[in-house]
């Protein structure tokens, strides 16, 4: 085939024209949603894929640009479609839809590929994170991208330790220093306490999906471990956030310039053009 398509639900605010953008060796079309169609993200490769290499290949797109924007998006349903011209309309549904409005596209999209297969498992976990609707599972998603990088609890923890300065500001500060006035190692409470708790239940702790209190205290962890894992996956596999990118960029530093896409047209569609 040559298209694939997902309807998707986005945590942040979307194009409100169609917008063609170059990703890797393929075209990404992003649609917005109207009375009738869903909010829609295709991938084109004049070359074809089959259904599976497809949708793999417009899921890392997806992880990217939420990595992004850092905000989630929720994949509704996949169709492929082999017409050479466009994609398929997709029907809007009973899905729920983003509360966020469709703006004018961007001037210009920071639009990293990852380097690494590493990289870009971390940047899927990271997406997942904030894409689910479970305190807890989003939490463990989190964590999970440290096992990405470090292959047990030990170095995790550790890990977590040694890099607790990158955390200097939100709600993910507040709760740090909320911890550390509890815990003299929280990187061993965050993986105790928070990532074995959710994901094991024969032993103790076990955090209870009926417990209010567990619950509230994975919410109020949750901005934190985000933190922690945005801080891994930016230090120790490469993938700058957009905020780093950006003020490097403007300081004349040299990172990858095809990583910022710029708007080459402005009609019915908008393109973007690798630098």
């Amino acid at each position: 085939m040559l298209w694939m398509s997902f309807a998707v639900r986005a945590g942040f605010s979307w194009p409100n024209v169609p917008v063609e953008i170059p990703f890797e060796s393929s075209i990404v079309v992003l649609s917005p949603q109207t009375e009738e169609l869903a909010c829609t993200a295709s991938l084109f490769d004049p070359s074809g894929f089959d259904f599976d290499e497809g949708a793999t290949r417009l899921s890392r797109f997806l992880s990217c640009l939420a990595w992004s924007m850092h905000g989630g998006i929720e994949e509704h349903f996949a169709i492929g479609s082999n017409n050479p011209d466009k994609p398929m309309l997709l029907g809007k549904g009973t899905y729920a839809t983003s509360a966020w409005a469709n703006v004018e596209p961007w001037q210009q999209l920071y639009l990293p590929s990852p380097l690494t297969s590493k990289a870009a498992l971390a940047i899927a976990l990271f997406r997942e994170g904030m894409t689910l609707n479970s305190e807890p599972l989003a939490f463990l998603s989190f964590f999970k991208v440290l096992n990405v990088a470090f292959p047990n609890g030990a170095a995790q923890q550790a890990w977590i330790n040694k890099n607790l300065n990158a955390i200097r500001y939100g709600q993910a500060f507040d709760r740090l220093s909320e911890l550390q006035t509890q815990h003299q190692n929280v990187g061993k409470y965050l993986y105790v306490q928070g990532r074995c708790a959710v994901a094991h239940a024969y032993s103790s702790p076990v955090a209870d999906p009926d417990n209010y209190s567990d619950r509230r205290r994975l919410r109020d962890d949750l901005p934190l471990i985000k933190a922690i894992a945005e801080s891994c996956i930016e230090r120790e596999l490469g993938f700058p956030t957009t905020d780093t990118f950006l003020v490097a960029h403007r300081n004349s530093r040299k990172l990858p310039r095809e990583y910022l896409v710029p708007r080459l047209s402005s009609s019915d569609r908008v393109r973007y053009e690798s630098t």
